[in-house]
């Protein structure tokens, strides 16, 4: 038996005990009880509410055309009159002149959009015998319940669920680690690059603070790729440099490959995957801003390397450079490069009778006046004291400036005395060097500087490190002081002389001054919603939060609480439900992370369950030999969620599904897709997928015999013969295939495309039908991530940027 509210009673007593027509049908279903069902969210628009009502009802919900004698101009005063969507096809006009409908007292007008005086109008007329059209997001919907009704349902957008996946309130960490690499000033405008993610390489994602007041207020930058999608994770800036109106910060990408982001205005960055000038041997270890553009640095096996670009999109390599091995930093005044690196000299050295000779390296500076084309090197004599290698190499107020540790010592025997400092050497032109003056502390960790002034952080006590400034080179001040737990990454100076400095603490993002807390969406709290099941009168979400192992559960898809999950760190890969109950797997947290895996009957209060060491589990499945768990070359197969059987698997699985008396798991082999299967997850035989697929599969879905595998990019793979042989199916051009579950009519994909979500519908897995899912107000691109069925609809989750989003609706038909 399933239990109503009384509002649900009365809407299906309404609706079967009075005439179709009838006004108080219209006007109770579409305002009353779209109003009263409890426990629908505030959130919901009008028109979702009206569906619900209408649902409860027992009425189909279909979209299509307005009545014809409702369109025209003949629309009645006080009528809403919403814009025509641009995916509806204009309506052909009649031939006969529109005749005036003189609009009936029970008619039901629904709120939509404003409306400009350009567009058709509408006027929306509610009839349970011939339909409801209700007007929400610029799109016409109707309700229907008659052999005449419109085809084809219609697609709700999906609704912010901050709220409805509440991180852990008790928690004491953000569970993400962060850190900003990078730092630089041009100007008021200070730029700080860095990575927030959950500690698992190629996972994280690529962060930008900007500040346009010299540091005193800060904002997170917008990032995102040529083509307006959102920039794919795993991308590490390192470098940044720019001012007036150009910048440009360079990385790596998971595959160790370089990346450059450019920026007019240091708020919205664009992601530019760079060509042949850059190759995966490269290391570019700096930076800098020239009068034609922007000069970078580097090595590759032992020969220095410098690359020149005009805008930071196009790069020119400068290869064959003589006599240096590697450049490690680098530093413009107009024209003019400077940079420091390393070369091979050779050393003789005496052992016993014999002359021992053998190459070191050495280091030293260059100067380049062509971009960096050719090189001379330049000499800065020791000092005031000085010694060893220089440190740091800026532009400040004097010109080209570097530093050099410093001692003297003093007395005689018992009074000796040794003092350290720092001394700094300065440049007009980058040829010739003097020392400019010296500065007390010992032990330089970070030197920076533009022209508005120079910066230097040297060590203090305990692990504490002190700050000088300097104006002009040759006086020094203090400057405040950073922690002990800091490690810097960056240091730079704003137009005002006020060092800014960039960093990690333990595993937060550091700016030196700076709450990061109180910076509008530069701190978020770890939440991840990796998987959603469906069991008896029960929907469970699981994933992770603040470090560790999260369970969302919802009777209804809608109202979301946390169940009770006994205190892990780590996080869940996946959730099935299956004679014996519930089952979540994912991974605990720490050094090597070991497997885990947790228990439920009723998907309310959850218990650690024994698993076997070994990988993490990815994916996990009911079939008819029990449930079955895959991880990275292992499968475990267990038929009371006590006792657990291992088996090997030649690959990387990322997903496991139950077909026809089979389990069947994808993923990849290497970097190659690959498919298994095996008749009851002891024993797994390698299937052939087609020729020509370079992607791995990431998901599967079974539907009696048929499956449907996909991969990340726009390729879908179907078998009907559960799982033995496959054939490749395209699902459309430009798609980012993110989900894919089975339904009643057949099967359905979530993807992305340019930042918007779309989903896609097939009978079979051949012919697909395209729905594009209206988005959230606001910028910023939105995806649906884990998509499942629950009754007659889908069930999906995603993210708006970093804002959790939950997405129902009727299931295409």
């Amino acid at each position: 038996m399933t239990a109503r509210s009384p509002e649900q009673d009365e809407a299906r007593l309404t609706a079967e005990g009075e005439p179709a027509g009838s006004r108080q049908v219209r006007r109770r279903l579409t305002f009353g009880v779209a109003g009263d069902i409890a426990g629908m969210p505030a959130a919901l628009s009008p028109w979702q509410r009206a569906y619900e009502a209408w649902r409860t009802a027992g009425l189909d919900w279909g979209h299509g055309a307005p009545p014809r004698e409702l369109r025209g101009e003949g629309t009645s005063p006080g009528a809403v009159r919403p814009e025509s969507p641009p995916d509806v096809p204009e309506p052909a006009e009649p031939k006969p002149a529109p005749r005036k409908v003189k609009r009936d007292p029970g008619d039901v007008l629904v709120a939509g959009p404003p409306k400009p005086a350009s567009m058709r109008r509408f006027r929306v007329r509610a009839a349970v015998g011939a339909g409801l059209a209700v007007v929400a997001a610029g799109t016409i919907f109707a309700v229907s319940r008659g052999e005449d009704a419109p085809d084809g349902p219609g697609t709700p957008a999906p609704i912010a669920a901050d709220a409805l996946f509440a991180a852990d309130p008790a928690a004491t960490t953000d569970g993400l680690v962060q850190e900003l690499t990078a730092i630089a000033a041009g100007g008021r405008t200070i730029v700080a690059a860095g990575t927030e993610g959950d500690g698992v390489p190629g996972r994280e994602r690529a962060r930008f603070l900007v500040s346009t007041d010299a540091g005193r207020v800060w904002k997170v930058a917008r990032i995102r790729t040529a083509d307006g999608a959102t920039s794919p994770a795993g991308d590490t800036p390192r470098l940044v440099s720019g001012t007036s109106g150009r910048w440009v910060a360079l990385g790596r990408t998971p595959g160790g490959g370089t990346v450059a982001w450019t920026s007019e205005d240091a708020g919205t960055w664009t992601r530019r995957p760079l060509g042949p000038a850059f190759t995966p041997s490269d290391r570019v270890n700096d930076l800098t801003r020239t009068a034609q553009g922007f000069v970078a640095v580097g090595a590759a096996t032992d020969r220095a390397l410098a690359w020149s670009s005009a805008d930071g999109r196009a790069w020119q390599r400068i290869d064959g450079i003589r006599g240096i091995t590697g450049l490690d930093r680098v530093a413009a005044s107009g024209s003019v490069v400077v940079a420091h690196g390393t070369y091979a000299r050779k050393v003789a050295k005496k052992r016993g009778r014999k002359k021992v000779t053998r190459t070191v390296r050495g280091d030293g500076l260059w100067r380049s006046a062509d971009g960096g084309r050719t090189w001379t090197a330049v000499n800065i004599p020791q000092a005031q004291g000085s010694y060893g290698p220089t440190k740091g190499l800026v532009v400040g107020p004097g010109g080209f400036a570097t530093v050099r540790e410093g001692s003297r010592t003093t007395g005689r025997k018992k009074h000796r005395r040794t003092t350290r400092f720092g001394v700094l050497f300065s440049s007009a032109d980058g040829r010739t060097w003097q020392a400019a003056s010296r500065f007390g502390g010992s032990g330089i960790e970070r030197f920076g500087g533009t022209p508005s002034g120079l910066a230097v952080l040297v060590r203090g006590a305990k692990g504490a490190h002190v700050i000088l400034r300097s104006a002009d080179g040759r006086t020094w001040q203090p400057g405040g002081g950073v922690a002990a737990p800091v490690r810097g990454s960056g240091l730079t100076v704003a137009a005002g002389g006020a060092p800014a400095i960039s960093g990690r603490r333990g595993d937060d993002a550091y700016l030196h001054g700076v709450d990061l807390r109180t910076v509008p969406g530069a701190v978020h709290a770890e939440r991840s919603i990796r998987s959603l099941a469906t069991g008896p009168a029960l929907s469970v979400a699981v994933g992770g939060s603040n470090g560790g192992a999260a369970i969302w559960t919802a009777p209804d898809g809608r109202q979301w609480t946390r169940a009770q999950v006994p205190g892990t760190g780590g996080r869940l890969a996946d959730v099935v439900h299956g004679p014996r109950g519930w089952l979540a797997v994912g991974r605990a947290s720490g050094a090597s992370p070991a497997p885990l895996a947790l228990t439920s009957q009723d998907g309310a209060a959850w218990q650690k369950a024994v698993f076997p060491a070994g990988p993490p589990p990815a994916a996990a499945a009911t079939g008819p030999s029990g449930y079955v768990v895959v991880g990275s070359r292992v499968a475990w197969r267990s038929a009371d969620l006590r006792t657990w059987k291992r088996a090997g698997l030649d690959g990387a699985p990322s997903d496991v599904t139950a077909a026809s008396g089979k389990y069947v798991a994808v993923g990849a082999r290497g970097r190659a897709p690959a498919v298994w299967t095996s008749p009851d997850g002891a024993t797994w035989t390698a299937a052939k997928p087609p020729a020509g697929l370079t992607a791995p599969l990431t998901h599967v879905a079974a539907r009696g015999n048929v499956l449907v595998a996909i991969a990340a990019n726009a390729t879908a793979l179907v078998s009907t013969d559960a799982g033995t042989t496959w054939t490749q199916r395209a699902l459309g051009p430009g798609l980012t295939a993110t989900a894919v579950t089975p339904t009643p009519q057949g099967f359905a994909v979530t993807a992305t495309a340019n930042g918007n979500t779309t989903v896609l519908s097939s009978p079979d897995g051949t012919s697909w039908r395209r729905l594009d899912v209206p988005a959230l107000p606001g910028p910023g691109d939105q995806r649906l991530t884990v998509l499942t069925t629950m009754g007659p609809d889908l069930l999906a989750t995603g993210w708006k940027d970093e804002t959790p989003i939950l997405w129902r609706a009727p299931i295409p038909r």
